[in-house]
């Protein structure tokens, strides 16, 4: 079995047909064709089934699929850092964020780092994900670590830091319970209410705790897919927000104000890696500079165990008598 193989392979599935594959790839199209025939016929069983003017996978050629599309990306990436190896040139760090630290908390932690010296050799990539990283999107990319929320599951996967902050409540700043101090999740039982769809880890229950400080009352409820869209919200007056502490640190505010609630509400957030991958010292640079840009940016915010228990609790528990 070949890369060509593979890669022919997996641009018939992309394109729909051999004509567009070979377009891609810049082969002809016989050249394409027997390169699928050719690893049909070491795999033993068919691949696609030809029907004009697409073909379509098998059940077979699709399980194939599933398992060789990240052998493809491992073999393609061996190839560029052969390449790059030969010319002397150092690995791109590559790592995964969440959209909303990527625009906010990332940029001034970087910046911080960069005032005592360069964060990195030659080049960074910082790989954006819209939703909640997975553990399997982890394992299965090149990056080196991610910074992501909180809790994710996998033996495989290694916690470097982690630890919560309690989340506030955002409201435009003519609401009136804006002239408060602080909020209690009663104050805002007949208030409209903003909060992200449901189907975020470890968001859920932001949504559930701002919901059910207002159930049973008749109010309007937007749900929406990113925190920075909640604030949009809140600063048009269509409600109010409860806000992760970490998405909106270095975000404008402007008609917006921030409150702490009298809630046990905390987010959590982290770095990890895969535990089999060693990072260079490039890496772990960054990984201990965010962590300390964490410790010092966001109110409240506790080193915790992966299961979210307290750093602190968990030295008084070995230690009695602690301080």
């Amino acid at each position: 079995m070949e890369i060509r193989q593979l890669e022919a392979f997996n641009a018939v599935v992309t394109s729909g047909n051999v004509t567009s594959a070979g377009r891609m790839l810049g082969r002809s199209q016989p050249v394409v064709s027997r390169q699928i025939s050719d690893l049909e016929a070491e795999l033993g069983f068919v691949l696609f089934e030809r029907t004009r003017p697409t073909i379509t996978l098998t059940a077979h050629g699709a399980e194939f699929y599933q398992e060789s599309r990240g052998v493809l990306v491992d073999l393609q990436q061996l190839e560029s850092r052969a390449r790059d190896m030969r010319s002397g040139h150092v690995r791109p760090l590559q790592f995964l964020v969440s959209t909303d630290l990527a625009r906010g908390l990332l940029p001034e932690a970087l910046a911080r780092m960069n005032r005592f010296g360069p964060v990195f050799r030659q080049r960074l990539i910082v790989d954006e994900v819209v939703h909640e990283t997975t553990a399997t999107e982890i394992l299965e990319s090149q990056a080196d670590f991610a910074f992501v929320s909180l809790p994710i599951a996998g033996e495989a996967l290694h916690v470097h830091w982690c630890g919560q902050a309690p989340c506030q409540l955002a409201l435009p700043s003519f609401h009136p319970l804006a002239a408060q101090e602080i909020i209690k999740l009663e104050d805002i039982f007949d208030t409209d209410v903003i909060t992200l769809l449901s189907r975020y880890r470890m968001r859920y229950h932001l949504t559930h705790s701002l919901a059910r400080a207002t159930a049973g009352q008749t109010r309007r409820h937007i749900e929406v897919g990113s925190q920075r869209s909640a604030l949009s919200m809140v600063h048009a007056g269509l409600g109010v927000a409860l806000m992760d502490p970490f998405s909106i640190c270095g975000v404008s505010l402007d008609g917006v104000v921030l409150r702490p609630l009298v809630a046990d509400i905390p987010y959590r957030i982290g770095v990890v890696s895969q535990a089999s991958r060693e990072l260079t010292e490039d890496a772990q640079r960054i990984i201990v500079g965010i962590h300390r840009h964490v410790m010092d940016a966001i109110p409240g915010y506790v080193d915790t165990d992966p299961n979210g228990l307290p750093i602190s609790e968990i030295r008084r528990s070995v230690m009695p008598g602690a301080v």
